[in-house]
């Protein structure tokens, strides 16, 4: 039976400056936890119903059997999924990266909708792109509708926020992409093998003191009537024409 300390202490990381304080997140539902466990990331606990089978005999991490009905109160889910278990928020920064900036690297500019930033690293898993930078005010991928959305995915791509105006400094030669509805045609445009591509929020676009950094507007043509792409199918159609290429 879990104490009342700890189901405040679960519950307190569905929010951002708990998840922060502690340096904790939530993983629910059998699958993502499987893979966070087959992962680097360091896991604290895992707290299963009965009928939740042990993917691993031998484990560092504490487990705890639960009622449905404690799971129901630790959990993000309308409908809790037999497993939540606590993992620790990897340290990550600039420092060593100047050697994997290689291919497409992608950055999420004040990227907001939880969904957009779960596929978008869901997308960059997919195509192999290893590292995804993130701008400080953009959305925090340990929120739980962000792991549900990448699907495992969190766990193989590196997530790091920074200043992006300092990482394309960093990186003076390197091309800077902007996604635009205006920019060239991604189709008949030349596309360079290593570059950064900024995907902007979803309602303002790229933020202004990003702009003296792009080298290059693209954009995906439009063929119908609807105003515009969500973030995430964006980034897959961006990323796919770009991989085309390259292979």
């Amino acid at each position: 039976m879990l104490s009342k300390q700890q189901i405040s202490y679960l519950r307190s990381l569905h929010q951002k400056k708990f998840r922060q304080m502690y340096g904790k997140f939530l993983v629910e539902g059998d699958k993502p936890v499987r893979e966070l466990l087959a992962s680097p990331f360091k896991t604290d606990a895992v707290f299963s119903v009965s009928g939740w089978q042990l993917p691993v005999e031998k484990h560092t991490w504490q487990h705890v059997k639960v009622t449905e009905e404690e799971l129901r109160k630790i959990s993000t889910l309308e409908n809790p999924k037999e497993v939540v278990a606590v993992a620790e928020i990897p340290v990550r920064n600039l420092t060593g990266t100047a050697e994997t900036i290689t291919g497409l690297t992608l950055c999420l500019d004040n990227l907001n909708d939880p969904g957009n930033a779960g596929t978008i690293i869901r997308i960059a898993d997919w195509f192999g792109i290893k590292q995804v930078f993130l701008s400080n005010n953009s959305v925090d991928v340990y929120n739980p509708k962000v792991v549900g959305a990448a699907k495992g995915s969190l766990f193989r791509v590196n997530c790091i926020y920074t200043n992006l105006q300092e990482l394309f400094t960093c990186f003076p030669n390197a091309p800077v992409l902007g996604a635009f509805m205006n920019g060239d045609n991604i189709y008949k445009t030349g596309l360079p093998q290593t570059a950064f591509l900024i995907i902007g929020n979803e309602a303002n676009g790229i933020s202004e003191e990003l702009l003296p950094h792009i080298t290059q507007r693209i954009a995906i043509p439009s063929y119908g009537s609807a105003e515009s792409l969500n973030a995430g199918v964006a980034t897959g159609i961006i990323v796919s024409e770009w991989k085309r290429r390259e292979v």
